[in-house]
């Protein structure tokens, strides 16, 4: 087996370039995604065909808050901005509230609840308005019944500004990193392992390369057994594919500033139950296709969609559809950003890896178990 370690490892260095413009398209692609959306706020368009006081007040509530950039609009260019992309969503205010919208997600989700609250924070002034007027002007008849609904309702709406009706207190665990979704943390963990994966699903592809030259065949006719030949590329393919994995952590905290959690232990550990997964799943694609040409023509689409599926491009938690995140389940991606960003962006510590890296070394068993079967009998 050392002979093939030395054999595998005088090949990866005649390729050492492919390894590094796969660590620098993961690493820019973080920077250009994680980066522009980190102070990402969405549009959102408010028509207001209401023009009463009412919604007057409402709109300028609404602008009080920060996660969203709220703009007034017609509504024929709401139409036209949401149907195009260019806003999250459009507000009509008329008799009720109408939304315009293309799709749900949370950040939708999120936007209701806001106009849920301040709409019933407004009702709430206004009917106290209504009885302090009522109040005073059964006391003094000549008051201005309006002007005195109207002072009352700046007045309540002030004091709710500054001191809440109702107050929670809530204690935070101190777990010595930040918690909360952040999109520079989660396409640093995306794309490391998109592109990963690639450098070691072809590494482990070189067996096709023996066989298309007729080394494969030399290396059987050798005391070499074939035992030999798979747990060699299989050790140093994984190797290289941990070294990738462990220099973009790396780069990630120390120029990017990404703060990885409470425990590096937990994350790497998730990483190197990763990095088997897929070293495991490329010797089974090698054993499912004949030559590197249909390995190169397979790996970009399943790669790619599984990615997808797994969370690597985007935050699972804005996919609603069931089918789509039981599919998720099945791919080692999920996992692997699931308990990596359990860590890293949640505040959890060690326990959190555990369940991901069992299910990645499950994964990867089977994998490699079905694959040194098909290598075998091919």
């Amino acid at each position: 087996m050392v002979s093939i370690i030395k054999l595998r490892l005088l090949r990866l260095r005649e390729d050492y370039w492919i390894y590094l413009i796969m660590m620098l398209m993961a690493f820019g692609l973080t920077v250009i995604f994680g980066v522009s959306f980190h102070d990402y706020k969405p549009a959102v368009l408010i028509v207001d065909e209401n023009r009463s006081s009412y919604s007057e007040n409402l709109v300028t509530e609404l602008s009080y808050n920060n996660t969203f950039e709220f703009s007034e609009s017609s509504r024929s260019d709401a139409i036209v901005q949401v149907r195009e992309g260019k806003v999250l969503a459009a507000i009509v205010i008329g008799d009720g509230f109408e939304i315009m919208k293309l799709k749900d997600d949370i950040l939708l989700l999120t936007l209701k609840q806001l106009l849920t609250s301040t709409a019933s924070k407004m009702t709430g002034g206004a009917r106290i308005a209504d009885i302090t007027a009522e109040y005073i002007v059964s006391k003094q008849p000549a008051a201005d019944r309006e002007a005195v609904r109207d002072a009352a309702y700046r007045n309540v709406m002030e004091g709710w500004a500054h001191r809440n009706p109702i107050s929670v207190t809530s204690a935070v665990a101190d777990t010595g990193a930040e918690s909360g979704y952040d999109s520079l943390k989660h396409s640093m963990i995306g794309f490391s392992l998109f592109f990963s994966m690639y450098t070691m699903v072809f590494g482990i592809g070189t067996i096709l390369y023996d066989r298309q030259y007729k080394t494969w065949q030399r290396m059987m006719i050798t005391p070499v057994s074939k035992a030999s030949v798979l747990g060699g590329s299989m050790i140093v393919t994984y190797s290289a594919g941990a070294f990738q994995l462990g220099i973009l952590v790396l780069a990630g905290k120390f120029l990017l500033g990404i703060d990885w959690g409470s425990s590096m232990t937990g994350i790497l550990l998730v990483a190197a139950a990763f990095v088997f997964a897929t070293t495991s799943m490329g010797l089974l694609l090698s054993g499912l296709v004949k030559t590197q040409a249909q390995l190169s023509s397979i790996t970009p689409v399943l790669l790619t969609s599984t990615s997808m599926l797994g969370g690597c491009m985007w935050p699972l938690d804005i996919v609603n559809n069931k089918i789509l995140l039981f599919l998720a389940e099945l791919t080692p991606q999920k996992w692997a950003i699931q308990g990596m960003e359990s860590i890293a962006s949640k505040g959890m510590g060690f326990e959190a890896a555990v369940m991901p890296a069992l299910v990645l070394v499950a994964m990867g068993l089977i994998f490699s178990a079905a694959g040194v079967r098909l290598v075998k009998q091919a």
